[in-house]
């Protein structure tokens, strides 16, 4: 413990580290309470107090430059928009998403989804086409499976 007290005090860069590590782990924890509280709220049927919760979020998250938390919060909350049937408020949150990485598959494959909901069928088939280009070129974790559900329910967009 003592090595650490001293390799703090005594470089100055360590202590700098030290701080954005702090920050870093306190907004971590400030937007994962966020999800949680606001999981328990639609759980208690207080969707709209749930909704309110991640919009204020989602705004700190953007006005700290945490676009990583701006893509997890607002696709949580079209998750909830979606469980509540509510498409319009789903298509606001994958949009803003898209608005901080404009090709991010989650996000475009749920405009999709909405787009097909809503009859339109030649956006819905745009924003499938988006989402598999930004699959193939990008480097998402989840690739294999986003691709296996997206050619599911869109096959044609693999023969572009």
């Amino acid at each position: 413990m003592l090595f650490f007290f001293s390799r703090i005090f005594d470089n100055p860069g360590a202590r700098l580290d030290h701080m954005t590590d702090a920050a870093d782990n306190k907004s971590w924890h400030r937007y994962r309470d966020a999800m949680t509280a606001s999981t328990k709220l639609v759980q208690q049927d207080d969707n709209e107090e749930a909704l309110r919760l991640l919009d204020d979020s989602i705004a700190m998250a953007i006005s700290e430059n945490e676009n990583q938390w701006v893509l997890t919060l607002s696709h949580h909350a079209a998750v909830i928009s979606n469980f509540l049937g509510n498409l319009s408020r789903v298509k606001h949150y994958y949009e803003k998403s898209l608005e901080f990485k404009p090709e991010n598959p989650r996000a475009l494959a749920g405009l999709a989804d909405v787009a097909q909901e809503q009859g339109e069928l030649e956006l819905a088939k745009e924003y499938a086409a988006r989402c598999y280009k930004a699959l193939m070129e990008g480097d998402d974790f989840l690739k294999d499976a986003r691709l296996e559900t997206l050619l599911t329910k869109w096959p044609e967009v693999a023969q572009h």
